[in-house]
Order: C-alpha cells, then sequence, then structure tokens
C-alpha cells in the first residue's frame, strides 16, 4: 500500500513503482483515464467485469463512510470523489466505499501528485478492508519474528527528558531487565558502559541536534553483567524546529564484536609468535652456527705458519679463510635482520643507527639519522614495532622508490615516541588498492594497532613519500574483549591525498 510520494523525478520511475506494488494501484491523466496499473489492479478488473470501463468501476464503487449526510448532500461514489481531484479542488482523498457488484468494502486511499515534465497526475489505491486487517495481521507478525531473529530493538524516547516512551519486548532478552525498568528516568544512560556513557550521551546529543537520522555505537550492561554492543539506527522527530522525540532500532552485535576481537587477538599472538621464533633462530644463528665459523676461521689462521711451502696451499688456505669470514658475516647479517641484539641489549636508537649505518655502507641508500629528544625506558613491545617500521620503511626506499637519499627522524618524548621516514624517490598514489593492499603497510597497520599507535602516508608521484609514526608510551591496559576501549575504532592507519603532501621535494 502507498500512503504518501513525496517526490517523483520522472514517470518513468513512477511507472516502476507502481509495477512494484503488490496492492491495487493505479495512475490516472488529467482526463481520468487510466494510463497504467499494478497487476493486482488488473485482477481486480478482471474480478469485477471483463467489459467493464475505468470510468464504470468508479461510479459503482459507492462511498460508505458518509451514510450520515443527505442524499443530495453525499458525494456518492469515487468518480465523483476522482473529480474533485481532476478539477483541482482537493490534493488527496481517503474513504471507505462499497463497491456495488461485489458486496465488499474497499479502502480507497487517491492522490494527486504534479510531476516536473509530465503535469499532474492521480495515484489511486484499493485494499479490501477485510483482507486489510489479515495482512497487517500477518506483516505485524512476520516483522516481530524478523526483529527476534535478528536481534534488533526497536524504541522509542522522549528527547528533552531523555525517557523511552516505547520499547518492544525483545529488550527483556536482550539485556534481562523486565520492560518496566526501561521506562524509568536516565536507564539508557545509568546503564550505558562506563567507558563508553561519556562518549555516547555527548554524540547522541549532539547528532540529535544537528541531524535528522544517524548512527551510534556502544555497550550496555546487562542484568546479569554481560556487556551488550549495540549499533543504533536513530531517526530524529521535530517540532517547531527542535528535536522533540528520538526512535530507531538497537542491534544487539555482541557476537560480531566478539568475533573482531578474536581475530585481533589472532592476530596479535601469530605477531608475537612470529617475533619469538624469529628471536629463537636468531640466537641459535650468533651463539651457535656463527661461532663454530668464527673458530673454524681462528684454526684455518693457525695453520698457516705451519703451512710454508708450497706456495700453492698457502693461497687456497688463504682463499677458504676469506670464504669462512664472509659466511660468517652472512650469517651475523641474518641473525641481525631475524631479531636485532642491539634492540634488546643497546636500544632503539642504537638498533635503528645500525640499520641505516648498515644501508649507507652498502652503497644502496645514503640516510641521514636525526635523534631528538630524551633515550629513557622504552616498553619492549614498542622498541620492537618502531624498529620494524623503520626496517620496512627502508626496504621500501631502498627496493621501491628509485631514492638515493633518505632521512629519518627518531623522537622520544615523555609521552610518545615518533618516526618519521622520508625519501626523494618517485612517489606514488596513496589511492592505489595495490598500494594500499601491500603486505608492508599491512604489517605496519597491525604492529601499530597491537601498540595503539598512528600512521600517516604522505605521498603522490614524482614527489617522494613520507611516513610518520607515533606510539603513545602509555597506554590505557585493554581486555582481550575490550577491543575499543572508548566505543569508536582508533585508526592507526591514515592515507593522505596528493594536495595533502605538504613538504615533499
Amino acid at each position: 500500500m502507498i500512503h504518501a510520494v513525496d517526490t517523483i523525478g520522472t514517470e518513468e520511475f513512477l511507472r516502476e513503482v507502481v509495477d512494484a506494488c503488490a496492492s491495487c494501484v493505479a495512475v490516472l491523466d488529467e482526463s481520468g483515464a487510466i494510463l497504467y496499473a499494478s497487476r493486482a489492479w488488473r485482477l481486480f478488473e478482471q474480478s469485477v467485469d471483463a467489459k467493464a470501463q475505468p470510468s464504470d468501476i468508479f461510479a459503482r464503487c459507492l462511498r460508505v463512510d458518509d451514510a450520515a449526510l443527505s442524499d443530495d448532500a453525499r458525494p456518492g461514489s469515487l468518480r465523483d470523489n476522482v473529480q474533485g481531484l481532476l478539477s483541482g479542488s482537493q490534493k488527496e482523498l481517503h474513504g471507505t466505499y462499497s463497491y456495488a457488484d461485489l458486496g465488499s468494502r474497499v479502502v480507497v486511499r487517491a492522490a494527486r501528485l504534479n510531476l516536473p515534465l509530465s503535469g499532474f497526475r492521480i495515484l489511486i489505491t484499493f485494499e479490501d478492508t477485510i483482507s486489510s486487517h489479515e495482512a497487517l495481521r500477518r506483516a505485524e507478525e512476520r516483522f516481530r519474528v524478523l526483529l527476534e531473529k535478528t536481534h534488533i530493538l526497536p524504541w522509542e524516547a522522549d528527547f528533552p527528558t531523555r525517557r523511552f516512551v516505547s520499547v518492544g519486548a525483545q529488550a527483556v532478552s536482550m539485556l534481562g531487565y523486565p520492560i518496566e525498568d526501561w521506562y524509568q528516568p536516565n536507564f539508557w544512560q545509568t546503564h550505558l558502559h562506563p567507558l563508553d556513557r561519556e562518549r555516547a550521551i555527548r554524540e547522541s546529543t549532539n547528532f540529535t541536534m544537528s541531524c535528522d537520522n544517524y548512527e551510534l555505537e556502544y555497550r550496555m550492561i546487562a542484568k546479569d553483567q554481560r556487556e551488550v554492543w549495540f549499533h543504533s539506527l536513530v531517526t530524529v522527530i521535530r517540532e517547531n524546529g527542535r528535536p522533540k522525540t528520538v526512535l530507531g532500532f538497537s542491534i544487539d552485535v555482541t557476537a560480531s564484536r566478539e568475533n573482531e576481537a578474536e581475530l585481533r587477538d589472532l592476530s596479535g599472538r601469530l605477531i608475537a609468535a612470529q617475533e619469538e621464533e624469529r628471536s629463537r633462530i636468531a640466537r641459535e644463528l650468533h651463539d651457535g652456527l656463527n661461532q663454530r665459523m668464527a673458530l673454524l676461521s681462528i684454526e684455518l689462521e693457525q695453520l698457516k705458519p705451519d703451512i710454508e711451502r708450497p706456495a700453492a696451499m698457502r693461497h687456497r688456505l688463504g682463499k677458504l679463510q676469506e670464504q669462512v669470514k664472509e659466511i660468517s658475516a652472512d650469517i651475523h647479517r641474518l641473525s641481525y635482520k631475524l631479531h636485532p641484539a642491539k634492540l634488546d641489549h643497546l636500544g632503539l636508537a642504537a638498533a635503528i643507527e645500525s640499520l641505516c649505518q648498515e644501508l649507507t655502507d652498502s652503497g644502496t641508500l645514503s640516510v641521514d639519522l636525526e635523534h631528538k629528544g630524551s633515550r629513557g625506558e622504552i616498553p619492549r613491545d614498542v622498541k620492537l614495532c618502531v624498529f620494524r617500521i623503520a626496517q620496512e620503511a627502508l626496504r621500501n626506499a631502498a627496493r621501491h622508490s628509485g631514492a638515493v637519499s633518505v632521512q629519518l627522524v627518531l623522537e622520544q618524548t615523555r609521552d610518545a615516541i615518533r618516526l618519521s621516514v622520508s625519501d626523494n624517490g618517485v612517489g606514488f598514489d596513496p589511492e592505489s588498492d595495490q598500494i594500499k593492499r601491500g603486505l608492508g603497510f599491512i604489517s605496519m597497520k597491525e604492529r601499530l594497532r597491537l601498540v595503539a599507535g598512528d600512521l600517516q602516508v604522505y605521498s603522490q608521484p614524482l614527489r617522494g613519500t613520507r611516513i610518520e609514526v607515533r606510539v603513545p608510551l602509555k597506554r590505557k591496559v585493554m581486555r582481550k574483549d575490550d577491543n575499543r576501549s572508548n566505543g569508536t575504532p582508533a585508526p592507526p592507519f591514515r592515507w593522505h591525498n596528493p594536495s595533502d603532501a605538504e613538504g615533499l621535494e
């Protein structure tokens, strides 16, 4: 059933709407002739009289809710009422009519629509009173089942007092409180999760004052002390321009939030396991294999005095000794890449300085490192995160950017660690899917998420790239199921449009 049409842009759109209707709907032109109608309307016409004209159908529909009027004053038939719409003396029509040939009653609604290009049209609908009640009952039943199956709570509240005036029965199963509790003053505010309360109330107030529709996500505490996540779709009803009533649907998204928490926890544990395995292999390479190679090199050196002749033997022995030294150096570099010992023993600045020096000595890049601020104690997970991001950023600059120089700034304050890596390479398009889905940036994002850090990437073609990282040194402890401490995502990763890439040379 179509109750109203606010804006219809084209005749074609109106025709598509009518075709999609399951009710008896027809559109009339300026003369009262039917231009097009729904399938249900055509079936209605056939059931009445296959030879009847539309004007006959309207004439035989007699209005029954005007019985108190005299015969002379009564509008009589639907045709008379439609004439009022055609003449423009009225814009809408709503009444109950009795169709003479069927002996049943129908509810008729009609409206005059002004189309921008086609002039005006009359939209008219028929609905049998008995079947409409049954259809309404069935629709309400389906709606109730839908809300229960999908864990959706319908509600309505008075905005000035913030009191619920209507709450769906699903509230009992969702949070466990009796329905009458929901109608008490400040029920919503007092049962919000403490970590979400201030933000949810503030955002709800601001959105209600400025928006007609908005979405809000928060947690509530159930009667059994469970944390229940809700995603609310809210509509604001205003009087004289001021919000009077808010109503909406609150969807229980606890399961999806718990799944997200599990996935994030799994991601964190995988990264931790990877680092632990790297550390173990690095120790084995350094403490075991590398030391054995060093001993072998010493023994070869000790053989030299005993082998005076022939000269060819001394030459071959020298070559073997050089090969052993190269293998030992390669093992040392591999061990450092897997897990830098300096990071644990000398700190973050020394480890990054060694990384920069290695690249500069290799001739791959000229890396300029600047260290600012204090060199106080840094948590191990933060040190490892910042080092790995510096390592990945320098690796990307060496492999992909075409840069010849890189500037790296490491700054430590009382509250945070900041890292900036800038190159003079070819840059890239930050909106490229290939870049956004690259494993290097995904790895950076995941590592930063574990330490509540933030990453900003500035780049544009032919103007280089700048990566800026900030990791707080004082973080709120979060439980595994508390994946968003303040109820909103903490985005650790932001791309910047080319116009934002200030200072890139």
